[in-house]
């Protein structure tokens, strides 16, 4: 072969080269990608589960009493009995009692709860639901009482009585899901005297703080983000916002149909930024803020905007253009010398002492909707239900008290990306000084319980500051394991720890070896049943 035929043969090879090795490339990468397992949560099996319900007398529900339902393991986690944890659910709705956690499953007795005027059918609690007030304060307290021994049912039987395994009630906890830790905070501070014998508290993604119950900031159900929020500002225990542009349009309705659904009142006007300006709630551009509706301690429907909002709106005086014009009438005929009175010509506004809407000073007052919450109100009703102002009080009352944090990388409910809730109340709890607190449970457990290895799983320091910047390295990941499993590694380290006497950490294994008798599952993509949610916020 020539020299010429072998220099045509060379660049036909290059040419062939370049034409098949970017489509062989393309090819190889979209097999890798194909190779790529869809996402998965490693689905655990549950062993059986036994329950027994039962009505509790109660002062807050006056008549039948307090539905509960109570789940327990048919083997304890401990020989000498199972720990006992009462879940308060989420949302402000009162029936918690379709709420699981699958406590059993570790070996725990798990307490279910209608608060008053919840349930279904003839097993409901007497009483009215106050969204979370005084009487479901009550309620909780007297749950936690029963599940201590101090309570008898309606019957008189104790929960000894009820249950026919032998029960640790030296080693007792709270699981707060999701709003269910603000009612939870703020009875443990209310009642301490009678609750001293609480151990531990697990706190699943709480909205803890006004402003993240209902959302504020940002929220799943709604696609817009509060972008007038300062970003890490919550670290410093204050969540800044920049509210100059809040403005009122009373002639719209957010959300519509939504509180026909659960009874309430339907009630129009939206807060919100106006940042075009232009007077007018553009609901795929401009962020409106949610709010509660309660009529129990007004005696009429209201929307309650958190205080920080509600002062604001005082502030900057956004109803001032609803407010009604004074009058404007026609001087009285001043008398002329004939003694005949004539016109002046002139009109001028009815005097300010006789103005519906008069002040002091002839200043006109600010209009203020009826069906908008003062900040009177609203002070009174997020005191009841907000429970970061807790805190403080309970890490000095339960001198001996653990607490878990748990959060994930994406929450629940809250959407703004530097967690603001959660670095607020670890925060909360590590400067009021509390016994024991972490972020998330220690990696071993949701390990342990599901034969994966550790380093899939967050490893934080009790006790120790979190840099807010980098929150997400603290948080658990995403469709690996269902939440309420990591909330029962959290409620069985507790346990273990209170029962040890052990709050080392980071831990080899398990303090406490437990197996409800059926081996983990390998991953699938059947998801288990989770628990009731969190009733999010409207």
């Amino acid at each position: 072969m020539t020299a010429c035929a072998w220099y045509r043969l060379f660049w036909i090879a290059i040419s062939f080269f370049i034409l098949v090795e970017p489509s062989s490339a393309l090819s190889r990468e979209a097999n890798a990608l194909n190779s790529i397992p869809e996402d998965n949560i490693k689905t655990l099996p549950l062993a059986s589960e036994q329950s027994v319900s039962t009505f509790l007398p109660s002062g807050s529900a006056p008549g039948r009493g307090l539905a509960i339902n109570i789940v327990y393991p048919q083997k304890p986690r401990y020989k000498d009995g199972a720990p006992i944890v009462i879940v308060v659910p989420g949302g402000d709705t009162a029936d918690g009692l379709n709420f699981c956690l699958h406590a059993a499953q570790i070996g725990c007795l798990e307490i279910r709860m209608a608060f008053p005027g919840g349930g279904s059918g003839a097993f409901r609690s007497s009483g009215v639901n106050d969204y979370r007030g005084v009487k479901s304060q009550k309620a909780l307290r007297d749950v936690l009482l029963f599940a201590a021994g101090k309570l008898q049912d309606f019957r008189n039987r104790t929960i000894t009585d009820l249950i026919p395994i032998p029960l640790a009630q030296n080693n007792l906890g709270i699981v707060g899901w999701s709003n269910g830790g603000n009612i939870a905070l703020i009875t443990m501070e209310k009642y301490a005297r009678q609750l001293g014998f609480i151990d531990w508290l697990v706190l699943y993604e709480c909205p803890i703080g006004s402003l993240f119950f209902p959302p504020s900031l940002g929220s799943t159900d709604y696609f817009l983000l509060n972008n007038h929020y300062r970003q890490g500002s919550a670290a410093t225990g204050h969540c800044l916002l920049d509210y100059r542009k809040l403005a009122w349009e009373a002639d719209i309705k957010q959300n519509p149909g939504v509180y026909k659904k659960l009874g309430e009142a339907d009630l129009p006007g939206v807060v919100y930024f106006d940042d075009n300006q232009n007077g007018k709630w553009d609901e795929s551009t401009e962020f409106a803020f949610n709010y509660c509706v309660d009529h129990a301690s007004t005696k009429t429907f209201k929307k309650f905007y958190p205080p920080d909002v509600t002062a604001a709106m005082e502030r900057l005086k956004i109803f001032e253009k609803d407010a009604p014009q004074p009058a404007v009438v026609p001087p009285a005929p001043a008398a002329t010398a004939k003694g005949k009175r004539k016109n002046r010509g002139a009109s001028t506004p009815v005097s300010a002492a006789k103005s519906p809407i008069a002040a002091v000073e002839d200043k006109p007052a600010i209009y203020w909707p009826s069906i908008i919450a003062t900040l009177n109100e609203a002070e009174n009703y997020f005191q009841e239900r907000d429970g970061s102002t807790s805190i403080p009080a309970i890490s000095s009352l339960y001198p001996h008290l653990l607490v878990t944090i748990f959060a994930s990388q994406a929450d629940h409910l809250q959407t703004q990306p530097d967690h603001p809730h959660i670095i607020l109340q670890y925060n909360a709890f590590i400067d009021s000084g509390a016994h024991w607190v972490r972020l998330n449970p220690e990696s071993i457990y949701p390990a342990e319980m599901a034969n994966m290895s550790r380093q899939n799983f967050a490893q934080n320091e009790p006790n120790s500051p979190i840099n807010a910047e980098g929150i997400t390295e603290y948080l658990e990941p995403e469709d690996i394991l269902s939440d309420y499993v990591f909330v029962n590694a959290a409620l069985a380290e507790l346990a273990d720890r209170k029962r040890a006497n052990n709050l080392k950490s980071p831990l080899i294994e398990a303090i406490y070896q437990y197996s409800n008798g059926l081996p983990a599952s390998p991953s699938n993509q059947t998801k288990p049943p989770q628990p009731n949610s969190d009733n999010k916020a409207k």
